[in-house]
């Protein structure tokens, strides 16, 4: 008996530490985490950095300066953009204009590019940087068949844009 009253105080305070603990927050807790789910479907998704990762999704062997790109499953596309070293930046400019004719076009600077293109798009009333467009065939890689490389005009930058069928 002497046993039991020593040590209920103790087992009392113990139940009622974890009948809080234990208890939910004030709240519908279905309700925070519909919250939780919410903020997680507005936060943007972020850029990649890695060329390795790009080249597992499109035939990218280029070593960049800097590159940072997205891919948007729901709708098949990948944007890239990347910045050469000058002389790898003249040998695939050659290489593009030996193909084919290039394009001028103007490209829609996302608030994910680079700071230097994202300076120079805010430089223009229409939020975008020019430049050449050459087809990207020596990039396509299944399911990416379509889509285009564009150097940016007096930059060593190019944007690659693709899609899947």
């Amino acid at each position: 008996m002497q046993f039991l009253s020593r040590f209920a105080p103790a087992s009392l305070l113990l139940s009622a530490f974890l009948l809080i603990s234990c208890s939910a927050p004030a709240g519908n807790s279905s309700s925070a985490n519909a919250s939780e789910g919410n903020r997680a479907a507005s936060v943007p998704k972020k850029a990649n950095d890695k060329p390795e990762e790009l080249g597992l999704l499109i035939n990218f062997t280029l070593e960049p300066e800097d590159i940072v790109w997205l891919q948007n499953e729901s709708s098949k596309k990948i944007v890239a953009v990347f910045r050469l070293d000058p002389e790898d930046t003249k040998k695939l400019a050659d290489q593009l204009a030996g193909k084919s004719q290039g394009e001028p076009k103007s490209i829609a600077v996302e608030d994910w590019f680079p700071p230097e293109l994202v300076a120079g798009g805010e430089a223009t009333d229409a939020s975008t940087v020019d430049g050449t467009s050459y087809p990207a065939d020596d990039f396509y890689q299944p399911p990416f068949s379509q889509g285009t490389i564009t150097r940016v005009n007096n930059t060593d930058f190019f944007v690659i844009e693709m899609s899947a069928n």
